[in-house]
């Protein structure tokens, strides 16, 4: 298998996020820990992992102690072919004329760019191909250097 998906439940954290958020953070860092330890050293060497959504979180709590639905969040990558230990991405800060609409984390970038870059960097895919066909009105802008 070249390239795998899977998806985890219990993100939409409308109220209750300070109880509901920490399980499914500790599911994913299992999956991955899991994905490590079972595909071996020669094999996760190769691998990259992206964690991703397709919506963001507002950044204010609500007043069920949950976050409604925005516009941006972030997203984590892993993998022994990411070039890690560091933030990627700009990042705007978290002051009320920073945030988008007042409310949400500003978009600094496409997610479809960095999944787009990281099949690149393990693939060779043409940068044609994954702005046009597979991910059709991207601009992929400057490498990021995600990959090794």
């Amino acid at each position: 298998t070249r390239i795998a998906a899977f998806s985890l439940s219990g993100w939409d954290t409308h109220n209750a996020q300070a109880k509901r958020l920490p399980p499914s953070l500790k599911q994913l860092a299992n999956v991955i820990v899991r994905l490590k330890t079972d595909l071996g050293p020669q094999i996760w060497g190769k691998t990259t992992v992206l964690a991703m959504t397709e919506f963001g979180r507002t950044v204010a709590e609500n007043g069920t102690g949950g976050t409604d639905h925005g516009t941006a969040g972030a997203m984590v990558a892993a993998g022994g072919a990411i070039r890690g230990g560091k933030v990627y991405g700009g990042w705007p800060g978290l002051a009320e004329a920073a945030l988008f609409e007042r409310r949400d984390l500003m978009p600094t970038s496409d997610v479809r760019a960095w999944a787009a870059h990281a099949m690149q960097g393990l693939y060779g895919f043409d940068r044609a191909l994954l702005e046009g066909s597979i991910f059709p009105g991207l601009q992929m802008g400057d490498r990021p250097g995600l990959i090794l």
